[in-house]
């Protein structure tokens, strides 16, 4: 992989690097795991980079990253950043909660359980809060920091301005896409039992027992507001969703891939 990464830096020449990567769901007889994806790839990228010159990685991490976590998700990401900032080079870390965008799986999702089955369980008998925020803001985010020195060697928690809890979102959601769906509330350890399950039946699976536990806590941001640092306001949420939304059916419409 080395090897193939140097030859890929020797052609582009970047002066900055942006990593995306990430997965929700594991596929093990692909080798698509969180060890791998989320933590050894990125691991093995950045020492490429360091050796090559880059002086300046752009890393795209997740709310709810920290030394508690219970899902591997978390913890992968958050082995990720800290070999990151062992480095000793200019990075910008960013946490996003829930990103709404067309092309959000769960708009897939519910769509699809809303056409098909008219339910869909929803795992926590108490309501679980998200922060969503936009994926145009999330892009703006990244340019920015590319020159933006206020931004480097920072790790930044990214929140729309409104938490919406998980009921509003679905419900929400469902009305733009012009589904209807009963949603049955179920216990957290219930909903992992069975995520276990599904990912020994299906790969890749619809959900997943890590994705039970990536829920430990809201998905809310708790420390300062780094909107006044990147220099503008996010867009709210129902103006996000509404676009997002219009531009999946859209996709659909015209038949492209979502």
């Amino acid at each position: 992989m080395k090897k193939a990464l140097k030859k890929a830096f020797e052609q582009e020449k970047p002066d900055v690097l942006i990593n995306l990567i990430g997965i929700l769901v594991e596929e093990p007889s692909k080798g698509i795991t969180f060890e791998n994806i989320h933590y050894l790839i990125p691991k093995n990228l950045y020492t490429v980079a360091k050796e090559y010159g880059i002086k300046h990685i752009i890393h795209m991490s997740a709310l709810g990253v920290s030394e508690e976590t219970p899902s591997m998700y978390h913890h992968t990401k958050l082995l990720a950043e800290k070999f990151l900032m062992s480095l000793g080079i200019d990075y910008t870390i960013v946490r996003p909660s829930l990103i709404i965008g067309p092309e959000q799986r769960l708009f897939k999702d519910l769509d699809f359980f809303g056409k098909y089955f008219h339910i869909m369980a929803h795992p926590g008998i108490l309501p679980y809060y998200f922060a969503p925020v936009d994926v145009r803001d999330v892009a703006f985010v990244f340019v920015k920091a590319i020159d933006d020195p206020n931004l480097k060697n920072k790790i930044i928690e990214l929140c729309g301005k409104k938490p919406v809890s998980f009921d509003k979102l679905l419900k929400d959601s469902f009305k733009l896409l012009g589904r209807h769906a009963f949603v049955l509330r179920l216990p957290k350890p219930l909903m992992y039992v069975s995520g276990a399950l599904v990912e020994k039946i299906l790969e890749p699976p619809p959900f997943s027992k890590d994705q039970i536990l990536m829920m430990y806590k809201n998905n809310v941001c708790q420390g300062q507001d780094p909107w006044p640092l990147i220099g503008k306001e996010p867009i709210p949420y129902e103006e996000s969703l509404k676009w997002a939304i219009e531009n999946y059916k859209s996709h659909l419409k015209h038949g492209l891939k979502s």
